[in-house]
């Protein structure tokens, strides 16, 4: 009968590929010549990254900026990564570069812009009123984000935005899986109260609660929130 699986590997494994990236990132550690490594984090992890920085900053190509500058620290640091949580060391680094990112204007005495979450469009194939709803979906969604308690925005970052499944949710934010969930419930439930009552595309945006369905399963326009892999974290 095979180990279960430890909470680390639970929240460092990659459903979509079978991969376990903190074994991937201990490897690239331990050789840093070891660019097959550093690709295959790359490859899993840029996306999620560029998708946190564009809640960080408002312009996109500026996000993509910031997330290469991300993993550029990422090869030049990767030998003092001692297996911690591969999630919270990257997005770490990532927090870094955007406080760097942000210095010079806080230097010259300018606070650093609010929020700016971007609401993508779930099909290129709407009515122009179904455009206008999204459009409207988007400035609400933005009123109230900046609004929410910090580490409900932070869940909400991960899970709706930058598309983390549960378990490296909680890695990031250095909490337990289930807290997570109650987190992002309490979150959820703070957000739709300020979101339009009628509108279909916020119905659609926050579809479900944790605690809806029997999968448990929320998904948004953004991304779909990949729950059946934060229960077993392993395929066999």
């Amino acid at each position: 009968m095979p180990e279960s699986p430890s909470p680390r590997a639970e929240q460092s494994y990659d459903c979509d590929s079978g991969l376990d990236l903190n074994t991937v990132a201990l490897a690239a550690a331990r050789n840093p010549e070891d660019s097959d490594g550093l690709a295959t984090l790359f490859q899993h992890m840029y996306d999620p990254v560029v998708r946190y920085m564009e809640t960080k900053v408002k312009d996109p190509a500026t996000a993509e900026d910031l997330a290469q500058d991300t993993f550029a620290r990422v090869v030049e640091r990767i030998e003092t990564y001692t297996g911690a949580g591969i999630w919270a060391w990257v997005f770490r680094v990532a927090d870094n570069v955007c406080r760097d990112h942000y210095r010079p204007m806080r230097n010259r005495g300018y606070e650093q812009p609010s929020e700016t979450w971007r609401v993508d469009l779930p099909s290129h194939d709407l009515t122009p009123e179904e455009v206008v709803e999204w459009s409207e979906l988007g400035r609400a969604l933005n009123q109230r984000i900046n609004k929410l308690r910090p580490d409900y925005r932070e869940v909400l970052r991960l899970r709706l935005m930058a598309g983390l499944t549960a378990a490296q949710a909680a890695e990031v934010m250095g909490k337990e899986m289930g807290n997570i969930r109650v987190l992002q419930h309490r979150a959820l439930k703070a957000l739709r109260k300020h979101l339009p009552a009628d509108s279909t595309a916020a119905l659609y945006f926050l579809s479900a609660s944790p605690d809806a369905g029997e999968d448990g399963v929320i998904r948004t326009s953004r991304v779909d929130l990949k729950e059946k892999s934060d229960v077993a974290g392993t395929s066999g």
